[in-house]
């Protein structure tokens, strides 16, 4: 029965969301619905800490502990081993959930959206429960193969892959991992928005946790490129992996959505812009945990988790579904309704410079979302799933990457809605005479690739 332990919170979650849809009907069902909440928090954080004991305390009789664990790996490496396979780091992810909801039950009550930012955090987890029900890291061995006698005990276990075996490993996922999880929160103010036509309110709330989303996910991303360049053979600091991209595309669209909500805020422009970009972030993450764990690129990427089983195949696919038309109904249905303020369109503007740099970082995004996706894509046009060459990534980014780096440095010379024409002129002299004298430095070192010059005189 212990398989079956996941079910606690799956059923107390949905119980929760039944009673908070309720309660916008009649008050009184906000208590019920706040209890069944609860028991979903604790009952996940009491899981996950059992489920570590099992790993410390190597008990190898239960599947994912054997496969992933052993008795010569060390205690950070024990730990790490929670999130090495594919049920763990769900398992991680689930937690992570529970633990920011903790606190987003009262940040959200005193806005008044708590009725429906709890339900979208807790609708997440009843899916991702819903895996681990079916695919559960408390079977034990004889459940998971069949010709394992019932009580078998095995003495060790199978170890983790010696290229995960150091530091890195402790940090680098568990960040990232937070990343994601912090990623469904600005989505659940903008359906919350949405829903109860507070077009405005809803961007000053969920800044706070956009901005944390994207510095906790950059962070994962850069730690991983690091891991990267100083384990052997994993292609250097970036490789253009599949894998490693499905976490950059998220985190492009978040950065870009961080930029247009702080036009929002103070102009109230681009509130359309806003939303879209909110919604497509968070959709992203879960595509990109779609890529990494449906199997599809398990010929195409050295990251990818094995196929799970058609159950968790579906069960993804249903899930960035239900999340994407939670967000797009409620914005088609309302996008006649939200106030469209028109910007300053004068050049030297930092709306502009904002507006800009999204819209760099949004195209760059989907150069790479492409690149990514061309597996599935080949696969379904010609039966036969192929990456792109790394080439490809190089001769789209390269060009935006530089207008980025560039509009990074104009942001900071120009004011909101209009910038003095000779202010401006006077502050731009020494950030040129600087990429001058960086361009010609690089070219009596002897460097000859123009890109590289480019690059580092505008930096």
């Amino acid at each position: 029965m212990e398989q079956y332990l996941t079910l606690v919170p799956l059923l107390a979650a949905v119980a929760s969301i039944v009673y908070y849809y309720l309660s916008s009907k009649r008050e009184s069902y906000l208590r019920p619905a706040r209890s069944f909440f609860l028991v979903n928090v604790y009952s996940v954080i009491t899981l996950f800490a059992f489920f570590l004991y099992l790993i410390l305390s190597h008990q190898y009789q239960y599947t994912y502990v054997w496969s992933y664990s052993a008795n010569n790996l060390s205690t950070p490496l024990l730990l790490s081993t929670s999130y090495a396979g594919q049920e763990g780091s769900f398992f991680l992810w689930v937690f992570y959930t529970a633990i920011i909801s903790i606190f987003l039950l009262r940040y959200s009550r005193q806005h008044k959206y708590e009725s429906i930012v709890i339900p979208v955090l807790l609708l997440f987890e009843v899916f991702v429960l819903t895996i681990l029900t079916i695919k559960s890291p408390f079977a034990k061995v004889w459940q998971t193969f069949a010709n394992v006698p019932v009580g078998t005990q095995p003495q060790d276990g199978r170890g983790l892959n010696p290229l995960l075996q150091n530091f890195w490993i402790v940090i680098h996922p568990p960040i990232l991992f937070l990343g994601f999880a912090t990623a469904i929160v600005p989505f659940a103010y903008a359906v919350a928005g949405l829903i109860r036509k507070e077009y405005t309110k809803w961007a000053t709330y969920l800044q706070p946790w956009l901005v944390l989303n994207v510095l906790t996910l950059g962070a994962g991303i850069i730690i991983g490129g690091y891991w990267a360049y100083i384990t052997l053979g994993w292609g250097g600091f970036w490789g253009w992996d599949p894998v490693e991209n499905s976490s950059l595309i998220p985190w492009l669209f978040s950065a870009a959505a961080l930029h247009t909500i702080l036009v929002s805020r103070r102009t109230k422009s681009f509130l359309k812009t806003s939303f879209i970009l909110v919604i497509i972030s968070f959709a992203l993450v879960l595509y990109s945990t779609f890529l990494t764990r449906s199997g599809v690129l398990g010929d195409t990427s050295v990251h990818a988790f094995v196929d799970p089983g058609k159950s968790e195949y579906i069960i993804l696919l249903l899930m960035i579904g239900t999340f994407l038309a939670l967000g797009f109904v409620p914005f088609f249905k309302n996008r006649s309704s939200i106030p469209s303020v028109g910007v300053s369109h004068n050049l030297l503007s930092r709306e502009n410079a904002l507006f800009v740099g999204a819209a760099s970082l949004s195209v760059l995004s989907l150069f790479v979302l492409v690149g990514t996706s061309s597996p599935i894509i080949t696969g379904l046009l010609q039966g036969k799933p192929t990456a792109v060459d790394s080439s490809y990534y190089v001769t789209t980014s390269l060009p935006l990457g530089l207008l980025i780096i560039a509009l990074i440095g104009f942001a900071q010379l120009v004011w909101w809605d209009k910038s003095d024409k000779k202010v401006f002129r006077k502050n731009l002299v020494l950030p040129v005479a600087a990429a001058l004298l960086t361009a010609i430095a690089a070219l009596l070192l002897s460097v000859k690739d123009v890109w590289a010059i480019l690059i580092m005189s505008v930096a």
